[in-house]
Order: structure tokens, then C-alpha cells, then sequence
């Protein structure tokens, strides 16, 4: 072990709020074997009075807990000691959670101290559930992290540029922090700093501690998420970029990485753990995650007014040592590394008014720009970016500096040059930034399909993101056009496009909608039925007097209700398909789940990982939100341990006088879908039953198109699956003819061919390409009982059945596969069923 002074345990011992002087303490205790405990104490000094009482006492409870663990980091490390004691009951989550985040929070602490990381104190989990989480109602407005460098001033004035609403987040320790106040004022936007106090005894030379790197960003995350809420605000938004993500040395087999508080992990890690432990009202997230440093620099290098003001050099935010007179000492890795970076934008002159020198012409610096650019020992322990960036902005400031020391030795060793600047100018994809923001800093972006949706989603970018320059490309076009990614910093991605197809980090139409509105969104998705029941459940809505409005997969683009000003209190209906579900990254606050059964195969390639894309309906659900499901589908069942949302069984709804407008079993599952949902509403029984009885019938789903010679004919085109087509046989007891086939996805129809030999069907159509496998499915089961036609025309199809359907005989539309082999979608085949039995008058 590595106790010293025979450590024994770390005690979290108590916090106490004290909402009049707006401060909050954390005691902290190092049990000893032979000798007395050492007691610590922290503080917390608020700059405003907060509403204690407008938070529920769960939530605060929740991350003043959290905020006493993780302060708790400073003084842990001082003995390292073998246990942790702590009154708060843990969940496996949460215990999980804090292990990491001290082991790798501390790895660079391990290593310095050649300290064994898997030999450390653990939390251990004591409660079996999980914490019940709670909404809290926010402003749109942001905390920004501010530290007095360049890429918080860059994330600032990103935001000011969309006209965000922001405040600046400093946290000062017994020092005041001058640099990152002017900055703030240069800014010109207001402030929030909070004062820590940290216990004068940590930065006295106690006998038998460690010393060495803490997670201080983790720490501000907390702090930062804490003033979120007590102050009112809905994000948190720090300036991590993506170079932060790299580390500097392995030990232990662990990558140590000095700045692992500030990457992507750590920001996903804490992203996860608010959202399921505290609250998901707050959002942390970096704002510059898609961006290497030197595309940061690239940006900041145009705002000259902070060039005097500006400073990353950490000698400039000592707690206890002395700070330099200049705002860079010139001589650390910080310096050297910032330095690097601008000298790739910036005029010589500029750069050297900065620096108050030429740092490249300072041969003692040589082995510290060696080990910047990878030619030396290793990465300093430093927030400093890649050795791949470094390289590329020497040599991108080689002719300014040609007669300097530094370049005329280290630029010919840099190989690949351009190979090298194409990468890290290069946007990198950030899967937890809010999908609103992901084109602040963008260049280009680039439209990926250009359907409905898709010239919706140009007005909305034209409108919000009036600097970026956006562009179009289209199957219909361009048969090429998937290879025009790569010179796009962004794509905006139709659903009707695999994600496996996309080359560059991207974002979608429906993820853009989710992360701006704060309505409640109801959405449904199902392999079939979703359209019917969305719609069920807007008409109800409607009967009830609300305001709602019908979007998604349904025909009605989801960006078109950003383009004007949202009422609060409007509902938003949302047909989601597996298309937008694949690669969704938000939940609707009622999610509905009619049904599952393979479709779509071509675009999911198997069945499992179109389960998967439907399963992310509930994928990002709080403990507030709803899942409506169908108790009967055996698929769905299995789908309930990961549910973290209140679940509410369809199956079992009764519908009482309720009158069913709709044909077949499988349209009262539908009903009952939106009943539950209207449920959960609190909307009355009068309303649902007026929405439910005025609901006309959809077209294409089981439409009655006439009767003509007695024979009724019906356009279920949208049923392209066997399971869809038996529900829709299974609706009527007097089929006798029967139109199938389209394009083959190589379903199973064995099931269905039994469905149709215990039926009345006589007659069959069969249309190309699965048509001929059907044919032979049924010729095996009965050579002599069917009449059938194999053909590529409708207007034959329908002149057929005329011809040979019984009287009060049903005609059914409904081909247990896709329209593409024929059609160019379901519509178009239902049309021209329509159309042709009309021209039978």
C-alpha cells in the first residue's frame, strides 16, 4: 500500500448551507493510526442571494452531496488513504461514477508519485435503486466558463454572435483572479463569481503528503452545474477542445492524461450522471469540442481587441506562489505552446507585442519547443494540444520566422506537412454537444439529400446561421454526390440516408428540433401503425381544447416550427421512423411504442440493429418522462429493465362506449396507444372519446376507395411488411382478392401464405420483384386453388380483380412490400390504385 503516516481512512464529514451569507462549508477528516485526525475545511461563497426554497430539496440535497465528493479530491490526495467514508448511500451508478472520475481524475497525481492506481480508496455502492430525479423549469439562457485564455473568449463570442442570452462563470480561490475579470469586461457581458476558499493547512508543508495534479476542471464542472441551478440557467458551457482528448504517457496500463477532466470522456461521464442522478434541465457540455486548438486560434486570431488582455500562461493564476508582472512568463509549456499557435495567424509584429519577445529566438527554449512538437521526451504535463497541430503551425509561420533559431532547427524534421494541416483543421465529431450549437464556429456545411425536409432545413440554417456558408447535394443531381463530405467542416443528414454513408460529423433535422424545444413532445414510432396513432392522439389533443401540432415522419417537417416564434404551451405530436431514431440523441417526454417486426432491412442491414434504432425512443428518458408500450409485443418486454421512464402498459386500456372509427384489431391497439397516452395527459374521458370518434382514417391504411359491381375495394398501400398485410387481412372476413409483391428485402412470407390459405382469397396479384417468391410460396401449398396474375401494371392489376372478385367480395391493396421495385413510394402506389378503380365507372 502506499499509506503514509499511516493513514487510515478519508471521512466526508459534513456540508452546511447557509443561503443568508450565500456560502456553503465541506469538513473533511484523515483518520490516522497512531496520531490525531486532521480536519479540513472548505468554503463556498456565493455572489448573490438564490431561491434555496424554489429547488426541491431532492435535487439540492443531491448536488451538495456531489459537490462535497468532488471538492473532497484536494484533500484525499494529501495521504491517499486506503478507505472512504461517507454517509450518503451510493447507487452502482453513482459509485461508478466517483471511481472513476478520482482514479483518472488523479492519474498524472499516480504517476508523479509513482503511486499504484488500482491500489486507491473506493466508493462503494449501498442502495440497490436508483435516485429519483426531478424537473426543474429553466430560462434559455447560459453560464460561460470563463478563465481569461483564448478559447473561453472564442466560445463567448460564438454565442454573443447567435444572440444568446449569457453570463460569465469565474471561480476565484484566495488570489482574485485579475486576468479573467478583464476579459470578462471585454466581453461586455455580466459575471458570476463564486469565491473558494480552500483550507490554508493544504498549502502548508504538512509532514508525509503527496503533492500533484488534481481534475480541476471536474471540479469547476460541479461548482459551475451548481450555480446553474440555483441561479437559474440551462446550460453550462465550458471551452474543451478536441485536442484535450489525447494524453500524455501510459502507466500502469492506463493513459495518463493531464487534462482528462477537460475531454471528451470526462464531459459525457458528467453529462450522464446529472441527467440520471441530479437533474436534466442543466446541460454541461464544451462548445469548441469539434475543433483541434489550432482551429480555435484560427478564430481567436481575428478578435485583435483581447490580444492585450488575453493570457494561458498558468504562472498567472497561482493560489500561493508568486504571479509574473506580464501576462507570459515566456518560458513555461503553456507559453510555448500558445505561442506556436498564433504564430500561424498572426502578423510577427502582433505576436511579438503579445509575447513582449520572439520566442523563437531564444535557444534555451529549445528543448521545451521539442517536446511541444513531439521531438522530445514527452507531451508536458500542460494544457497543451497535439504534437500534429503543434507541427502544423510551425511550419504554417515558417516564412515569417524563417531566420529564427527555433524554426531554421526543428522545421525540417516536420514531415507531411500538409498532410498534417488538412487534419487538424479538420471539425471533429462531439456527440454530447446539444445539436443547436454544433454549427457555431462552422465554415461550411453541407445539406445531404434535398427532399421536403431537406430545403426546410436550408431555410432554417439560412435564418439562425446567416455566416456559414451552406450548400446542396442530392441523389437526383448528382449520383456522386456522397463524395462531396469531405470538403464540409459540418453535414446536415437526411433520415432517409444510413448514417454509414456519412463521412464527416454531422447532425440531423430531428436533433436540431429536440435540442431547441422546451414544449412537451409526444412521440410515437411502431413498424407499423405510428402514423395512425399519432394522429389518433393530435385529435384527441384537439377535442380537448389544447394547442397541438402534427410533425415528423408523418409529412411535416420538424425545422419548420423554428422558423417563427413558439407558444409555450403547444404539444408537439412526433411520427418518428427508425430512419430519424438510428441516430437520435433525445428522448420525447412521452414515448409511444406500438409494435415491433423486421422492416427496413436494407437500410439497418438485420433486424437486430433496427431494434436498436427503435429502442433510442427511450434511450435519453428521465425518470419524469413516459413510456407507453404494448404489454403483448414479447420484443418490447425485453426493452423494460433499461427504461428509466414512468411505463404504462397500452394493452390493457379499456375503451368503454368509445366507437371505433377505424377497421381491424390491430387500429384498436392503435386506439388504446392514444387513450394511455391521453392518460397520462389528465385529458378527460369526454375528450377522448369526441377526438377518437371525429378521427377520419388516413389515407392509404385500410381506405375504402368505392364499390363498384358490389365488389368493395380498399388501398392499404402503406402496409409494406407480411405482418402488416396479415393485420390488414385479419380486418376483413370477405377477401377475395388480393394485390402483393414490390421490391425484395428478402422477408420470410411463409407465414403469410399461411394466413392467406385460411382465408377466402381466390384471387392474387402479384407484382415484381418479391411477387415471384410469393408465387412460389403459394404454389407450394396449393397448385390448383389460386387464380393469380403476375404483372408490372396497375390499371391490369385492377381490371383483373373487376374481373374475377365475387360480389360483396373485398379487393385489398396491401403488398407485404415496398413500393420501390414499381412505385417511387407507398403514396404513389395507392394513387394509382385509386385512380384505376375510379376509371371503372
Amino acid at each position: 500500500m502506499f499509506m503514509k503516516n499511516e493513514a487510515k481512512f478519508f471521512k466526508f464529514t459534513s456540508y452546511r448551507l447557509d443561503a443568508k451569507r450565500r456560502s456553503i462549508q465541506f469538513d473533511y477528516e484523515v483518520g490516522f493510526a497512531h496520531r490525531a485526525p486532521l480536519v479540513f475545511s472548505e468554503k463556498i461563497i456565493f455572489p448573490a442571494p438564490f431561491a434555496v426554497a424554489k429547488i426541491p430539496s431532492e435535487i439540492l440535497n443531491a448536488i451538495l452531496s456531489d459537490l462535497h465528493i468532488i471538492l473532497g479530491i484536494s484533500y484525499y490526495k494529501l495521504y491517499c488513504p486506503p478507505q472512504m467514508k461517507i454517509d450518503r448511500k451510493l447507487s452502482r451508478g453513482q459509485a461508478e461514477f466517483w471511481n472513476t472520475v478520482y482514479k483518472k481524475g488523479l492519474g498524472e497525481f499516480f504517476y508523479r508519485n509513482k503511486l499504484d492506481p488500482e491500489k486507491i480508496a473506493r466508493f462503494s455502492a449501498s442502495r440497490k435503486d436508483e435516485p429519483v430525479v426531478f424537473r426543474l423549469e429553466r430560462k434559455n439562457r447560459f453560464l460561460v466558463g470563463i478563465g481569461g485564455g483564448k478559447d473561453s473568449i472564442v466560445a463567448a463570442e460564438l454565442l454573443k454572435q447567435q444572440k444568446e442570452e449569457i453570463a460569465a462563470f469565474l471561480i476565484e480561490t484566495q488570489k482574485k483572479d485579475l486576468v479573467s475579470g478583464r476579459v470578462v469586461e471585454k466581453i461586455g457581458i455580466g459575471a458570476l463569481r463564486l469565491e473558494r476558499r480552500m483550507d490554508e493547512k493544504i498549502f502548508e508543508n504538512l509532514p508525509g503528503t503527496f503533492n500533484g495534479h488534481i481534475p480541476i476542471s471536474a471540479i469547476f464542472a460541479f461548482l459551475g452545474y451548481f450555480s446553474a441551478l440555483i441561479y437559474d440557467y440551462s446550460q453550462v458551457i465550458v471551452s474543451n477542445e478536441f485536442s484535450s482528448n489525447f494524453g500524455n504517457v501510459h502507466y500502469k496500463g492506463e493513459e495518463i492524461n493531464h487534462q482528462w477532466s477537460k475531454s471528451a470522456e470526462f464531459e459525457k461521464l458528467f453529462q450522464n450522471y446529472t441527467k440520471r442522478n441530479i437533474c436534466p434541465d442543466v446541460t454541461y457540455f464544451s462548445l469548441l469540442r469539434p475543433f483541434y486548438e489550432i482551429r480555435i486560434v484560427e478564430m481567436f486570431a481575428k478578435h485583435k481587441k483581447y490580444f492585450s488582455t488575453f493570457s494561458s500562461c498558468n504562472r498567472n493564476f497561482r493560489i500561493h506562489k508568486e504571479r509574473p508582472k506580464t501576462l507570459w512568463c515566456g518560458e513555461c509549456p503553456k507559453c510555448v505552446f500558445v505561442w506556436t499557435m498564433l504564430s500561424a495567424f498572426l502578423p510577427k509584429e502582433d505576436l511579438i507585442k503579445i509575447f513582449d519577445r520572439n520566442l523563437y529566438a531564444d535557444e534555451k527554449l529549445l528543448p521545451l519547443f521539442l517536446d511541444i512538437l513531439g521531438f522530445g521526451k514527452m507531451k508536458p504535463f500542460d494544457c497543451v494540444g497535439t504534437f500534429d497541430e503543434a507541427r502544423a503551425a510551425l511550419f504554417l509561420a515558417k516564412d515569417k520566422f524563417a531566420d529564427s533559431f527555433i524554426v531554421r532547427k526543428i522545421v525540417g524534421r516536420i514531415k507531411n506537412p500538409e498532410r498534417l494541416i488538412e487534419t487538424v483543421m479538420k471539425t471533429n465529431d462531439a456527440p454530447v454537444m446539444p445539436a443547436k450549437f454544433k454549427l457555431l464556429g462552422m465554415k461550411n456545411a453541407l445539406i445531404l439529400g434535398y427532399g421536403k425536409e431537406g430545403r426546410v432545413t436550408e431555410k432554417y440554417l439560412k435564418k439562425y446561421f446567416p455566416k456559414t456558408l451552406i450548400s446542396i447535394a442530392d441523389q437526383s443531381s448528382d449520383e456522386n454526390y456522397l463524395e462531396k463530405q469531405g470538403n464540409f467542416d459540418l453535414v446536415i443528414k437526411t433520415p432517409g440516408l444510413s448514417k454509414e454513408f456519412v463521412t464527416r460529423p454531422y447532425a440531423t433535422a430531428t436533433n436540431l428540433f429536440f435540442s431547441q424545444v422546451k414544449n412537451l413532445t409526444i412521440g410515437v414510432t411502431g413498424s407499423k401503425g405510428k402514423s395512425t396513432t399519432a394522429s389518433l392522439i393530435f385529435s384527441i389533443l384537439k377535442s380537448a381544447g389544447k394547442k397541438a401540432r402534427l410533425l415528423g415522419n408523418i409529412g411535416n417537417p420538424m425545422l419548420e416550427v423554428l422558423l417563427a416564434p413558439i407558444d409555450p404551451e403547444e404539444i408537439f405530436v412526433v411520427e418518428l421512423s427508425s430512419y430519424q431514431l438510428d441516430d437520435i440523441q433525445y428522448s420525447p417526454n412521452v414515448a409511444v411504442v406500438l409494435n415491433l417486426f423486421p422492416e427496413h432491412m436494407n437500410y439497418h442491414d438485420n433486424v437486430e440493429k433496427y431494434y436498436v434504432a427503435k429502442k433510442n425512443i427511450v434511450k435519453f428518458q428521465n425518470p419524469t418522462d413516459f413510456f407507453v408500450f404494448n404489454q403483448k409485443d414479447r420484443n418490447l418486454k425485453k426493452w423494460l429493465p433499461e427504461v428509466c421512464a414512468k411505463k404504462i402498459s397500452f394493452s390493457g386500456v379499456g375503451l368503454g362506449n368509445i366507437k371505433n372509427p377505424l377497421l381491424g384489431k390491430h387500429n384498436v391497439e392503435n386506439i388504446k396507444a392514444a387513450v394511455a397516452v391521453a392518460d397520462t395527459l389528465c385529458i378527460s374521458k369526454a375528450a377522448i372519446k369526441q377526438g377518437i370518434e371525429n378521427f377520419q382514417p388516413l389515407s392509404h391504411r385500410l381506405e375504402f376507395v368505392g364499390e363498384y359491381k358490389k365488389i368493395k375495394f380498399y388501398d392499404d398501400a402503406i402496409s409494406t411488411t407480411p405482418e402488416s398485410t396479415m393485420a390488414a387481412i385479419n380486418s376483413f372476413s370477405c377477401v377475395d382478392t388480393i394485390f402483393l409483391g414490390g421490391l425484395d428485402r428478402g422477408y420470410d412470407f411463409s407465414e403469410l401464405v399461411k394466413v392467406i390459405d385460411r382465408s377466402k382469397i381466390k384471387n392474387i396479384v402479384l407484382f415484381p420483384d418479391s411477387g415471384k417468391k410469393i408465387g412460389e410460396f403459394l404454389q407450394k401449398k396449393s397448385r390448383s386453388k389460386y387464380r393469380i396474375l403476375h404483372t408490372e401494371n396497375m390499371e391490369e392489376a385492377v381490371a383483373f380483380a373487376f374481373a374475377n372478385t365475387n360480389s360483396d367480395g373485398i379487393c385489398l391493396l396491401s403488398t407485404a412490400s415496398p413500393s420501390y421495385s414499381l412505385w417511387k413510394n407507398f403514396e404513389e402506389k395507392g394513387d394509382k390504385f385509386k385512380a384505376a378503380v375510379k376509371k371503372l365507372k
